[in-house]
């Protein structure tokens, strides 16, 4: 359970109102009403009486606030301690597919730029991805499928062009072999379905690179990659390159809130812009 969602509940109750915790918070009333609602699962207990002009605690939540005020001040003061020691910490989250395309191979010039920085870096999806940027949950995300939202701020970082490829070395772009497929975004699943109409039966669908990438050295298969991917298996003579699929890419966008209140956070938008 993260902390912060404690630090909601301690200061719901004691404003006793969403809209001013969710505007003391830098968060959306939704967020706030989100994590109060995980805190009640987590605890498998009502937090609050919901009136139409008040807002009280339950036995549950009465029972909750000493300990979540201790934890609060535990927390407040390991903060304390740590930036005594100069030291600043982000939190990354990024699809598996960001993950390979983008974020791993420039996390080592993150580090030298900005050594006074610990990084938290963890992979989710897209869905996950989406929610926990909305709850302050990390700094920044990272993913091929830019939110549907009006709250983010999106900066597009890369495009890397799809081709298709192959496993099997001597077979010709028709040959009748299996396929792997993954969801590239409308665009370009409807050039790659109009191209190469085999991929809509795929013989695996899969939204992890990682995945498609070991059943790819064990299989003969068909696949779609972006080039920036497939090139070092090209050179490694592990895949055969056809025909790019033209007008098909893939993009890498910077996720983060629009209301993020952090100065420091432009700083490293920057770096990985």
């Amino acid at each position: 359970m993260d902390i912060r969602f404690l630090e909601t509940f301690l200061e719901v109750s004691e404003t006793r109102h969403f809209g001013k915790a969710a505007e003391n918070l830098y968060l959306t009333q939704s967020a706030v009403s989100a994590r109060i609602k995980q805190l009640e699962e987590y605890f498998n207990s009502a937090l609050f009486v919901r009136n139409r002009n008040s807002l009280q605690l339950t036995s549950a939540g009465e029972k909750l606030l000493p300990f979540a005020r201790e934890l609060a001040e535990t927390l407040k003061q390991t903060r304390q301690a740590m930036n005594e020691e100069s030291v600043q910490y982000l939190s990354i989250a990024s699809t598996s597919n960001a993950w390979e395309l983008y974020l791993k191979n420039r996390l080592e010039q993150f580090n030298a730029e900005h050594q006074n920085v610990s990084i938290r870096a963890e992979i989710f999806n897209n869905e996950q991805l989406s929610r926990m940027v909305h709850e302050h949950s990390v700094d920044l995300a990272l993913t091929t499928l830019p939110f549907k939202s009006d709250d983010v701020e999106t900066i597009e970082l890369s495009e890397s062009m799809l081709s298709v490829y192959t496993s099997k070395k001597g077979v010709t772009l028709d040959a009748n072999i299996s396929t792997i497929a993954f969801d590239w975004g409308r665009k370009a699943n409807d050039i790659i379905d109009k191209a190469h109409p085999e991929f809509r039966k795929a013989g695996l669908r899969t939204g992890s690179l990682q995945v498609a990438l070991q059943y790819l050295s064990d299989n003969e298969c068909k696949i779609v990659l972006p080039n920036d991917i497939a090139e070092p298996l090209l050179q490694n003579k592990q895949l055969t390159k056809f025909a790019p699929l033209q007008g098909a890419s893939v993009k890498c966008y910077l996720v983060y809130l629009r209301e993020t209140k952090n100065a420091w956070l432009s700083e490293f938008v920057s770096t990985f812009k």
